[in-house]
């Protein structure tokens, strides 16, 4: 990035520079600092990266805010949303290998390519372990449609099973 800056004028809303000012950023501390770090991490979101690290970082930062909001709330109405929680535990190992994925894509041979769409099939079987069980123990009775849902897809797991055990 040039280090070459150019002068840059807008109107905004008061709601909008009253966004700004509440914005914190290290060492940013006027309003035009505030911007420069706000245009800096809106790069670096839309940036493709190939590095699983830096995407999981990303996608840790950006499900970490929304699972301390509903934690807080959670606390705030003594309540717990266990699956909520368990998703947004499991969705950014997820989301860091798709976005790794797409960025990698266009170098990936055919091997690479079904490789990475192997582990992406592993990582959602792994948050079904982890969200099944919460949906049969603590769903509703009255939830008929989860219900046909979970009976349907039992049924399926077994038929694969059985087709499997019949190939042998």
């Amino acid at each position: 990035m040039s280090s070459k800056t150019v002068p840059f004028s807008a109107r905004i809303s008061i709601e909008d520079a009253e966004f700004i000012s509440t914005l914190e950023y290290d060492g940013a501390h006027t309003p035009s600092d505030k911007l420069r770090a706000l245009l800096a991490e809106t790069r670096r979101k839309h940036a493709s990266y190939p590095d699983y690290g830096h995407n999981l970082a990303q996608m840790q930062e950006w499900l970490g805010q929304m699972k301390r909001q509903l934690l807080i709330r959670q606390q705030q109405l003594n309540q717990q949303a266990e699956p909520v929680v368990r998703v947004l535990d499991a969705l950014p190992d997820l989301l860091a290998t798709l976005q790794t994925m797409a960025a990698r894509c266009p170098q990936m041979n055919v091997r690479e390519l079904q490789q990475t769409e192997h582990n992406v099939l592993q990582k959602i079987y792994r948050l079904n372990e982890l969200l099944l069980p919460l949906a049969i123990t603590e769903s509703d009775s009255n939830d008929q449609e989860l219900q046909r849902g979970l009976f349907a897809l039992a049924t399926l797991i077994n038929e694969h099973r059985m087709a499997i055990q019949g190939e042998q």
